[in-house]
């Protein structure tokens, strides 16, 4: 039979379908997360710091304002805002568009959105492009993966098993349906680490540009981006003068001269990626306001160089904490480590973690590529994020977790190498573990970013901030609350959180001895935010819980005012509030 006959195209055919299958079944997983995904964008109303990024991003955008957010870069805000400009949102009039103040223009921005009617429209239109993002992280690990494992059908079985696990999880739902900064780092990340690993690969010309290029997109998406930066220049500068060693075995360097060529051309290699870097940093600047040419003298951009001064003295104020039940102020090394415990389904977390044992099975080359392209970075970001004394939410480290993702991969090879009799099972295991974490995604929808793993729960006793509450729970409130003029203490974005419902009575600055009825407070309030000044409401039962970030409370008559520490109880049993966690026997709620 020769190579055209029908009998050896239609096997060739079925290959190539099988390596699709891959891909295939990614994108379908992709489709359900875009599904639930788009309906929590909508449902969920905005939170802390959204309408600041959505203002800055308009600013930049149509006015050329870079000073609005102190936070830079703008370039994730700006792209984010793009369907916001086709929702025409409410452009509040500034007199000075150089010369804003973030706190007070986004509560304008928020309040006049109200006013007119178009929040949730705006809210929704500024969450498409995360959300794109959110979906772009899984596909660049798809790629990444089949970077470092190379081969075919097997390469792209391991990427799309990567992509899988990062989308299996009620935290990147949860945080991936937002308007924020985290996602898109994520992602610049994962494409600076695929880049890196092509380039280790190649050690083309080429290659280094994608490389520069890719490093450019982590600088431009967070501060902490340079961290890539340096990794990824590190990396190209130390593997060019190792190309200089000797055969291996040998122990010795080249003669003087090949030691001297090598170094040039480590040099010649790191330059040239740098200033790629570098050029492709100032060129949103340029475009979105030119007059940060007028300042040559400059390496980079004046408005970069001074969001690395905010940052500095920002990040630099140790918070307000609460994890588990334990308050503290500052940072603490245990509370990244724990939250993912409370944060990732432990199926999740037992693949995460089986992926790194994994790569002990692979091949040397891929080791390498594995350690210098994905956990160097991974090492650096890690390091970086621990030592800040600001614990307000797991999302700093989404681009660890999605470089894990990637690593993750690294089961499938090895359960394919496994032992005939053995391989069946641990395939069959491995699909399992991945489905059930699938299945915890799914189970979380409509509250996912609120969502704690069992039995660590009720989750507003467990975690706080943008871990359960970031004030997504404002449409839901005001739902709830017509016609009930409660007590409200709401944790959200300036503008509607002095008064986030028509009718409410602010609860903060009012003696517990004047409270009665309903009771509104957001989880974040209740544990951190304003955890000193409503101590004397924790120790008390809620009726309900709104959105998975609301306590709702119904008192009888004034609670005492004793303060109480520690983690709030799980809601009552009945329609009243008790400080036993025994509802009060009373009238239908």
């Amino acid at each position: 039979m020769t190579n055209d006959s029908p009998g050896r195209r239609r096997p060739r055919a079925g290959r190539r379908w099988l390596g699709w299958l891959p891909l295939a079944v990614l994108a379908v997983a992709a489709a359900s997360f875009l599904t639930l995904g788009l309906a929590e964008a909508w449902s969920d109303s905005p939170t802390f710091d959204e309408p600041v990024y959505v203002a800055a991003g308009v600013a930049a955008a149509v006015h050329h304002d870079l000073t609005l957010n102190d936070e830079h870069p703008p370039l994730p805000k700006v792209l984010a805002t793009l369907p916001v400009l086709l929702a025409h949102p409410v452009i509040p009039d500034n007199g000075r568009w150089t010369a804003n103040d973030e706190r007070k223009y986004s509560a304008r921005f928020v309040r006049a959105q109200l006013a007119a009617g178009t929040l949730r429209r705006v809210t929704f239109a500024s969450r498409l492009v995360p959300l794109a993002e959110s979906v772009g992280v899984a596909f660049a690990v798809f790629a990444l993966g089949g970077e470092l494992l190379g081969g075919e059908r097997l390469g792209s079985a391991a990427g799309a098993f990567g992509g899988l696990v990062w989308l299996a999880s009620p935290f990147v739902l949860g945080i991936g349906h937002l308007d924020g900064t985290d996602i898109p780092f994520a992602l610049a990340v994962v494409l600076a680490a695929w880049a890196l690993a092509r380039w280790l690969r190649l050690r083309s010309t080429r290659a280094l540009g994608w490389l520069g290029l890719a490093l450019a997109g982590a600088a431009l998406t967070e501060i902490s981006g340079l961290l890539i930066v340096a990794a990824g220049l590190t990396v190209v500068a130390g593997m060019s003068l190792r190309d200089t060693a000797s055969p291996p075995g040998t122990g010795n360097l080249r003669d003087t001269g090949s030691w001297r060529a090598g170094v040039r051309r480590a040099v010649a290699r790191t330059g040239l990626a740098a200033l790629i870097a570098l050029v492709a940093l100032w060129i949103p600047y340029a475009v979105l306001d030119p007059a940060v040419l007028a300042h040559p003298a400059a390496v980079l951009p004046q408005p970069y160089l001074d969001g690395i001064g905010y940052l500095w003295r920002h990040d630099r104020i140790p918070g307000p904490g609460y994890l588990a039940g334990v308050s503290y102020t500052g940072g603490r090394w245990w509370f990244w480590p724990v939250s993912l415990v409370i944060k990732l389904p432990a199926a999740a977390l037992l693949l995460l973690v089986a992926g790194v044992v994994a790569w002990w099975r692979a091949d040397q080359g891929a080791r390498r590529r594995a350690l210098l392209a994905v956990a160097f970075p991974a090492i650096l970001l890690t390091g970086f994020t621990v030592t800040m004394p600001r614990d307000i939410g797991l999302r700093y480290l989404l681009p660890v977790l999605a470089l894990c993702a990637a690593a993750s991969g690294a089961l499938v090879p090895a359960v394919a190498a496994a032992r005939p009799a053995a391989r069946r099972a641990a395939g069959v295991a491995v699909a399992g573990v991945l489905a059930v974490a699938a299945a915890m995604t799914a189970a979380s929808f409509p509250v996912s970013l609120a969502w704690t793993a069992a039995p660590l729960r009720p989750g507003y006793a467990v975690a706080t901030n943008s871990d359960v509450d970031w004030g997504q729970g404002l449409y839901a409130l005001r739902a709830w609350s017509a016609g009930r003029h409660p007590w409200v203490s709401y944790f959200g974005p300036r503008g509607v959180m002095a008064n986030p419902v028509p009718g409410g009575r602010p609860l903060l600055g009012t003696p517990p001895s004047q409270v009665s009825g309903w009771v509104a407070v957001s989880a974040t309030n209740l544990t951190s935010a304003e955890a000193s000044r409503l101590a004397w409401i924790r120790g008390y039962c809620p009726v309900r819980v709104l959105n998975g970030s609301i306590l709702i409370y119904r008192f009888r008559r004034p609670p005492a005012p004793d303060p109480v520490a520690g983690r709030p109880p799980p809601p009552c049993a009945g329609q009243w509030s008790s400080a036993t966690g025994h509802a009060e026997p009373g009238l239908p709620g």
